[in-house]
C-alpha cells in the first residue's frame, strides 16, 4: 500500500531561488550598475529641476503640475490646476522632490564609487565627450550619435526657455527620438570600435 508523504516533511522550500532573486531585484535598484546609475542620476536631475520649475510656476504658461494627480492619473487629485488658483507649494511637490532626488542619490552614489564626490564632479567637467562631435576618424555613427544628442537637449531647454513647454508631449516625443537614435549610434560605434 503507498505510503502517505506527511505535510511537514515537504513544507520546506527546495531551495531559497526565489528569496535570492528578490534579494538581487533590490539589490540592482539600490546598487544600480553604471549604466542604470547614469539614468538615475540624469533622470533624477531632470525631475528636481521640473519640481522647482513646478514651484515658480515656470513649468506651463498656463498651468501648475500637480505630481500626485499626475503620477495616479488623477486617482487622487487633478494633475494640472490653473496657475492663478494653484497653491505654489503642496505635499505632492514635497513628495516628488523627495523621490527625485533619492535617485539622483543613488545614480551619484554608484558613479561615484570609491572616489570623492569633489573626484567625481571635476571629471564630469572635464570629460571630453565634445571631441566626439568632431572625430571623424572614430566613425559617422560616433559622430552623429552625438550631435543627435546634443540636439536633443539644445531643442528641450530652447523650447522650455522659449514657450514653458517643459512638459508638453510633443517636445518629450521629439527630445526622446532625437536622444534615443543618438545613444544608438553611439553603441553601434562602440561596437565597430570593439570588433
Amino acid at each position: 500500500m503507498p505510503r502517505l508523504i506527511t505535510a511537514t516533511l515537504v513544507a520546506r522550500p527546495m531551495s531559497d531561488v526565489g528569496e535570492r532573486s528578490e534579494n538581487n531585484m533590490l539589490e540592482i535598484l539600490i546598487k544600480p550598475s553604471t549604466t542604470l546609475a547614469n539614468w538615475y542620476f540624469w533622470v533624477g536631475l531632470l525631475g528636481l529641476m521640473l519640481a522647482v520649475l513646478n514651484i515658480l510656476g515656470l513649468i506651463h504658461p498656463t498651468y501648475r503640475v500637480s505630481w500626485g494627480g499626475l503620477f495616479t492619473f488623477e486617482y487622487t487629485n487633478q494633475a494640472f490646476g490653473a496657475k492663478d488658483d494653484a497653491a505654489a507649494l503642496v505635499t505632492s511637490d514635497l513628495i516628488f522632490i523627495a523621490l527625485a532626488g533619492g535617485v539622483t542619490f543613488l545614480g551619484a552614489r554608484s558613479l561615484i564609487g570609491d572616489g570623492t564626490p569633489a573626484e567625481w564632479l571635476n571629471s564630469l567637467a572635464t570629460s571630453k565627450w565634445y571631441n566626439d562631435l568632431f572625430d571623424f576618424e572614430a566613425g559617422w555613427n560616433l559622430v552623429l550619435g552625438t550631435w543627435l544628442m546634443v540636439a536633443s537637449m539644445v531643442f528641450y531647454f530652447y523650447w522650455g526657455i522659449m514657450y514653458l513647454g517643459w512638459i508638453d508631449p510633443g517636445v518629450y516625443s521629439i527630445s526622446i527620438s532625437l536622444m534615443g537614435l543618438g545613444l544608438v549610434l553611439r553603441m553601434f560605434a562602440s561596437i565597430d570600435s570593439d570588433e
